[in-house]
């Protein structure tokens, strides 16, 4: 099946040894007032009841289109506003026998079969669910021509047509600490176009997806609009809120979410008041420059570069040079390690005779052993960022023998205590963890499940930490990770052992992924590493390669460390 490419970024489909974006994000519209509204046609005469539903299904992107192809009576009934079904791009339309005592001249009945990717839930976050629909539909004569009396009982909407008339927003809300910004990607349709902006307010209302509830903090929990968001004459969007019972921060941290959430639809400066009057006071209008850096406690420091495991010890990807002390000089056997955000600390598998270790200490010198029980395997480690600038990180997590997730938290006394979370939401039914990687901002974890990713939120209720609301990403599409990072807060990346995709990036609601150029690869591919401007980086049966985007060929790293490095950034 042609799927459509990112509008925003390439207009052409790539072939060969490209990148290929199987399935691509709705495109972004920036200032969606200045397009001109769709024109609304109708049915062509003389449709046959089989195109007539299929160009029913067709216009679904665009409810005032598709209302043309019911009955006038069916037209009330419809639900089109209801969250759509993303199905593929192909589907059938079969006859199907007219019951008896009805008469086929007026009346005629259409078996539509389709396949779903998933779809829309009542917040307007993306479920994956594939599967087999199949529904019936009755069409009757009206005026002369066929129209549709019985639709659908859900609203269909194809993938191609769902990428024009659905944008992706990624509203923003806070992690509970109030420390860093968590998006969480949602998808409103561009048509009205002048209630746009209201529609994205008010998803950021209502709140967090189902997928991230209990893991993020929302400052406009129980707020209410006092007026309709619409454009002002200077062209400022004028957002009036109604009684806001809040701090100063608070209300600057509720500038925050609107500006950072609306960003994706406009580049217009917001009016943002409360009952009338300025929310912050002598601050009326604002824009992406305007609000707080929510990001700096999560991003990595320009000047770490990354470091691998070749051999037992670590090595610099700056020069490729052995580091000094004894992660370097094979003091320990070290099977895999971590690097914390700041650069300042260290978490490393050590293998020994009794079964695997984890060690952690400061960047430059002995790293302690942690107290575990014995394992026979733990995963890398993965890093949680730091409470505040001027605090160093204090949470790292490993998977001891594949089931049991384990975070070691370190104490007001320095010492590093090992705490269990629970993830029964990865291992029931048998599931066995072979990688694990918290996101930056450390409210989502996703983890190699059985050879398939998984993406979950991570909830603190009180001292506890539980792992929730899992999703497998592109299930039966996307397996054997044998890889595993994050590209950056919304995006994953994997290696895996398949030669069709050995690299391939995937959004975190599961709607998109795109394999990477393979060219120059010599597979299989045994490890992957990514992070926010930085260049991913794998490792083949070659050595080392890195890449600044899906479509372009790998290039030869530089500090090329060999077949069996496993290279990784800060995380």
């Amino acid at each position: 099946m042609i799927r459509l490419v990112l509008a925003l970024l390439c207009a052409t489909l790539l072939a060969g040894c490209a990148n290929i974006p199987d399935r691509t994000l709705p495109r972004v519209v920036v200032d969606a007032t200045e397009e001109q509204p769709r024109q609304v046609g109708k049915p062509a005469p003389g449709l046959d009841p089989f195109n007539l539903v299929q160009e029913f299904v067709k216009n679904a992107g665009t409810p005032d289109a598709a209302r043309t192809y019911l009955t006038e009576e069916a037209k009330p009934n419809w639900k089109s506003g209801e969250a759509p079904t993303i199905i593929q791009d192909e589907f059938k339309t079969i006859p199907q026998s007219v019951p008896e005592g009805k008469d086929p001249t007026n009346e005629q009945v259409v078996i539509l079969t389709a396949t779903s990717i998933g779809g829309l839930v009542g917040d307007f976050s993306f479920l994956p669910q594939v599967q087999s629909l199949e529904y019936r539909v009755v069409i009757k004569r009206q005026d002369g021509q066929w129209r549709i009396a019985e639709p659908p009982n859900a609203v269909l909407i194809r993938e191609a047509d769902f990428a024009k008339s659905y944008r992706r927003v990624n509203l923003e809300f806070f992690d509970p600490e109030q420390r860093v910004m968590v998006s969480d990607p949602r998808y409103v349709a561009i048509e009205p176009r002048p209630g746009l902006f209201g529609r994205v307010v008010y998803l950021l209302l209502g709140g967090p997806s189902e997928s991230l509830k209990g893991a993020v903090r929302n400052h406009l929990e129980g707020l209410e609009m006092s007026t309709n968001i619409l454009p002002e004459p200077d062209g400022a969007i004028l957002i009036n809120l109604g009684k806001v019972d809040k701090p100063l921060e608070d209300r600057q941290r509720i500038a925050a979410q609107l500006v950072r959430s609306l960003r994706e639809v406009t580049t217009s400066p917001l009016r943002i008041r409360s009952q009338g009057l300025p929310l912050v006071p002598g601050h009326e209008d604002w824009t992406t420059g305007d609000v707080g850096a929510y990001d700096s406690l999560s991003a990595l420091k320009a000047d770490l570069l990354g470091l691998a495991v070749v051999g037992g010890r670590l090595y610099s990807l700056r020069d490729g040079k052995k580091l000094d002390g004894p992660t370097g000089d094979g003091s320990y056997d070290i099977v895999s390690a971590a690097q914390s955000l700041d650069g300042g600390l260290l978490a490393v598998v050590q293998r020994t005779p009794g079964g695997m270790k984890l060690r952690v200490g400061k960047s430059d010198g002995d790293l302690p052993e942690v107290s575990l029980p014995a394992a026979a395997t733990l995963t890398r480690p993965t890093w949680l960022f730091a409470g505040s600038n001027e605090a160093t990180p204090n949470e790292v997590w490993t998977v001891q023998d594949g089931t049991l997730v384990v975070r070691v938290v370190r104490t007001n006394e320095g010492k590093w205590e090992d705490y269990p979370v629970d993830a029964s939401e990865f291992t029931r039914n048998g599931g066995t963890i072979t990688q694990l990687r918290l996101s930056r901002d450390g409210a989502r974890v996703a983890a190699v499940v059985n050879g398939e990713i998984r993406v979950a939120s991570v909830v603190r209720p009180n001292d506890a930490v539980t792992i929730r609301s899992g999703r497998t990403l592109q299930a039966g599409i996307v397996k054997d990770v044998v890889g595993l990072d994050w590209l950056d807060r919304l995006t994953v990346i994997a290696a895996t052992d398949q030669p069709i995709r050995p690299v391939v990036s995937m959004s975190v609601d599961g709607y998109a992924y795109t394999a990477y150029n393979k060219t120059n690869l010599t597979l299989p591919v045994t490890a992957v590493t990514a992070a926010p401007g930085r260049s991913t980086i794998v490792t083949d049966g070659s050595g080392m390669w890195t890449t600044g985007e899906a479509g372009k060929v790998w290039q030869y790293h530089q500090n090329n460390l060999g077949s069996a490095a496993l290279p990784f950034y800060p995380g």
